[in-house]
């Protein structure tokens, strides 16, 4: 009796309630719960707010005694460009730098131990500018650590392999091109590393950053084909010349259509006696120079601070 008269005044009250509220305010959970999903994609594949972006253009690619790598120097956030000669060629082996290590020993054989066999490298960077010059400076370190307390002079092969670990470990926006001279090789190598740490070796050229989908249709045309039963030395450049040819008209493109890509065009020369810096930039009458000289180069961009000299004592511990 009492139950039942319960239960039908609740329907009653149910069926004579103004349903229009319950339909909004379902309605605007419905549009919150969008909102929420929403950015929370975005957040998992934009970076961080404010975080500097280098969205780019590099390029890395082997000639018959070497690599040439290049890349341009602007640097964003947020569409605006934060630093218009930007460095994103890091070395991590460098001869040069690398001869502050001395042996002390006994033995005459590690005495005033011979640079000629010592490796090449430099990572090409691409992604987030504080993800990757972390990447770098790791690396680096890890490498003279090994050389100061093992003696072992670091190759290309190790700093990509030091590369795949740090980025299979650690969530970090970097796309990376790991390139040099490997003297336990004896030839010029060419590494990818994507974002998640996967590692492959390229046979004649790589390319990355958000200016390299410009212009691969363009390095395909320009650049031997591989072809069935080819042999990899046909498929590289025959002469530095032709290299730095290839980088800088490649990029030169890249910059013309990609808005993340710009300022001028830094290249290096890398082969068994170290390397060498070429710049291409672009003058007030749009010709086209090249100069081979660092401090050169730097000295022609207007409220830019120039290079510390190789002659310095303390450009040895720079890098």
């Amino acid at each position: 009796g009492s139950k039942q008269n319960k239960n039908l005044d609740s329907i009653i009250t149910l069926a004579n309630m103004d349903t229009s509220n319950v339909g909004l305010v379902i309605c605007n959970m419905n549009l919150l719960l969008s909102l929420l999903l929403l950015s929370t994609i975005v957040a998992s594949n934009a970076l961080k707010n404010d975080e500097v972006s280098m969205g780019t253009t590099i390029l890395a690619v082997r000639y018959k005694g070497g690599v040439v790598v290049g890349a341009d120097t602007r640097t964003s956030v947020s569409g605006y460009v934060s630093n218009r000669y930007a460095a994103k060629l890091t070395f991590v082996l460098d001869r040069e730098v690398d001869e502050f290590v001395t042996y002390e020993s006994n033995d005459a054989s590690l005495l005033n131990a011979p640079s000629v066999d010592a490796s090449t490298c430099v990572i090409c960077r691409s992604g987030s500018a504080a993800d990757t010059q972390h990447l770098a400076s790791v690396v680096r370190t890890e490498l003279v650590s090994r050389q100061l307390l093992y003696r072992i002079r670091g190759t290309v092969t190790h700093v990509a392999s030091l590369l795949r670990n740090l980025l299979a470990n650690e969530s970090l926006s970097a796309s990376l091109i790991c390139a040099g001279y490997d003297c336990e090789l004896g030839r010029g190598v060419i590494y990818t590393i994507t974002p998640g740490g996967t590692v492959f070796e390229e046979k004649a050229w790589a390319a990355g950053g958000s200016g390299s989908t410009y212009i691969l249709g363009h390095l395909d045309s320009c650049h031997p084909k591989d072809e069935i039963g080819m042999n990899s030395d046909d498929q590289i450049l025959n002469s530095e010349e032709e290299a730095l040819d290839f980088v800088s008209k490649a990029l030169s493109l890249a910059m013309e259509r990609d808005g993340s890509s710009g300022g001028f065009i830094r290249m290096y020369v890398i082969n068994k006696e170290g390397k060498r810096f070429v710049s291409k930039f672009v003058d007030k009458g749009n010709e086209r120079k090249n100069s081979d000289d660092e401090n050169t180069s730097q000295s022609l961009l207007p409220h830019f601070a120039p290079a510390v000299k190789r002659n310095s004592p303390s450009a040895k511990f720079i890098h």
